[in-house]
């Protein structure tokens, strides 16, 4: 992907915080700027458990994985 930068934040869900960082290509171009990136997150880390295999060792293989896949694609435009 060419990443250019790290970005670091926080990321809230169901009221969870917690921080994160991951690589991103971020561009400066005629006034806009653009970043794209592809994380992963283990959702269970913020109270998201519904369906999990290591919570719930009584699913078999009807479980809903853990891990999260997020691909961002950002754009902005200065005014």
């Amino acid at each position: 992907m060419g990443n250019t930068h790290t970005i670091a934040g926080n990321l809230t869900l169901k009221g969870a915080t917690k921080g994160v960082s991951f690589p991103a290509k971020v561009a400066l171009a005629e006034g806009n700027c653009t970043a794209e990136c592809a994380l992963s997150i283990d959702r269970t880390q913020w109270g998201v458990v519904y369906g999990s295999k290591n919570i719930f060792k009584n699913l078999g293989d009807k479980f809903i994985n853990d891990i999260v896949d997020l691909k961002i694609k950002l754009s902005a435009a200065a005014n």
